[in-house]
């Protein structure tokens, strides 16, 4: 164990020479990179096919790498390359079996590993991009990983190096909003079409606003109720690393609507699917115009939906499985107005004798 620390903390102190070969291990990839190789070689290399932009976890790819005809001071350099030119060292993290692989200070995606072994093979794991590296925009990603052996100065070893082309496709991060049809939300102060939508984003903080209601049309709406994680405002600010969904939960409403004359009733208004509604009216009211004026009353008969009898008490229960629109059958009620016109008439029939009467009485006589 200790002499383990020895060697990595000898190969730490050369670093600086390290940061040199690299520049020489990048040219020497891009310039041959499918080259017959005597003393590597790399088999079994797995890694994602794809990946998001800007997303904050590292990509992991795995490989085995072997090593023949290596004498006890060689060392096994193993890298991953952009294929770009110029090629450039990959940020990231390298480890090896058994932990031997030293690059965590200069944060490249680069193996050393000091071998003793004439021949032999490695496990080894890259973590790139996401928060150590950042490929240039969305589409192929174009990678190259290398082996090579070097001597203890470190000097490529000739025929030594082995390359593996590959490609990891970069797609954007992905904003999805689940909501109605009939439902708009705005990412970022965008509106977005109704109904459910995907906003390319980038990684970071971004914010969604909903409409609290909206109308389907005059007896149909939607009520905001919740998001489905339970947030209960209707506009938040969500912070992605990778790409996510966010659904957006409604409640259709249904509308109770009462026609007709009714200035009485109560119970009109927008309710949830399911509820139970109180409808009432009064008993009697008012007539409209003179007739109203006059004491005439419309008496409450039954309550009606597209023309057919619901019930003929005044209050009532009703569920709002769907909407409705209630109409109030009343009967007209004359009484009063006809007392009052007889009324009305039998004194102006008593005023109109009471002057002829007195214009008679006070008429004078002619004497003959």
């Amino acid at each position: 164990m200790v002499g383990d620390f020895y060697h990595a903390g000898r190969l730490i102190l050369r670093i600086s020479q390290i940061a040199v070969l690299l520049l020489l291990f990048a040219s020497l990839a891009s310039t041959a990179p499918n080259a017959y190789a005597q003393a590597t070689s790399i088999t079994d290399l797995r890694h994602p096919t794809s990946a998001e932009a800007g997303n904050s976890e590292p990509i992991s790819l795995t490989a085995t790498v072997s090593y023949r005809d290596a004498k006890p001071s060689y060392l096994l350099f193993v890298g991953i390359l952009s294929t770009g030119a110029p090629s450039k060292i990959i940020p990231g993290i390298a480890t090896s079996s058994p932990d031997r692989c030293v690059n965590q200070p200069i944060l490249a995606a680069f193996c050393v590993i000091k071998i003793s072994n004439a021949s032999g093979a490695e496990h080894v794991e890259f973590k790139i991009g996401g928060i150590l590296g950042d490929p240039q925009g969305e589409g192929p990603w174009n990678l190259n990983m290398t082996a090579a052996l070097a001597t203890s100065n470190n000097t490529i070893v000739a025929n030594s190096r082995s390359s593996i082309l590959f490609s990891i496709t970069i797609s954007p991060m992905i904003l999805t909003v689940k909501v109605p049809a009939n439902v708009s939300v705005s990412v970022d102060g965008a509106t977005q079409p109704p109904g459910p939508v995907q906003v390319p984003v980038s990684a970071g903080s971004h914010n969604m606003t909903l409409p609290t209601i909206v109308q389907v049309n005059d007896t149909v709406r939607l009520r905001f109720d919740s998001w489905a994680d339970g947030f209960a405002v209707p506009n938040r600010t969500v912070k992605l690393s990778a790409s996510g969904t966010y659904e957006a939960v409604y409640v259709t409403q249904y509308r109770l609507s009462i026609v007709g004359q009714a200035t009485s009733a109560t119970g009109q208004g927008w309710y949830d699917p399911g509820s139970s509604v109180t409808i009432s009216v009064a008993d009697t009211e008012p007539m409209a115009g003179i007739l109203g004026l006059l004491g005439g009353k419309l008496r409450f008969q039954a309550w009606y939906e597209d023309g057919k009898f619901l019930t003929n008490s005044s209050i009532d229960m009703i569920s709002m499985g769907k909407p409705h629109a209630l109409t109030v059958l009343w009967q007209a009620d004359y009484t009063m107005p006809l007392v009052t016109v007889m009324i009305i008439a039998v004194v102006l029939i008593s005023i109109y004798y009471l002057i002829h009467r007195r214009t008679r009485a006070t008429t004078p006589r002619l004497v003959p």
